[in-house]
């Protein structure tokens, strides 16, 4: 396989998940602000963008406001 069409596939896998944590992130419950700091997070630094918001996004913090409530 070519260099160049392992590029290709890299920035499709990496759009498709960009795709996939914007649509999550404007699904979440939290406020209009914070989820426009996200996708311009997400939007302009990819892999640091997706890493971080695996490891803290709304994923986690709806996990945090679920144990509080308990």
């Amino acid at each position: 396989m070519e260099i160049a069409t392992i590029w290709i596939i890299v920035a499709f896998v990496v759009i498709l998940l960009e795709i996939v944590a914007i649509w999550h992130i404007i699904g979440s419950d939290r406020r209009a602000e914070r989820k426009m700091l996200w996708v311009v997070f997400v939007v302009y630094a990819p892999f640091p963008g997706l890493l971080f918001w695996a490891w803290r996004g709304p994923r986690a913090v709806k996990g945090r406001a679920v144990l509080e409530e308990k």
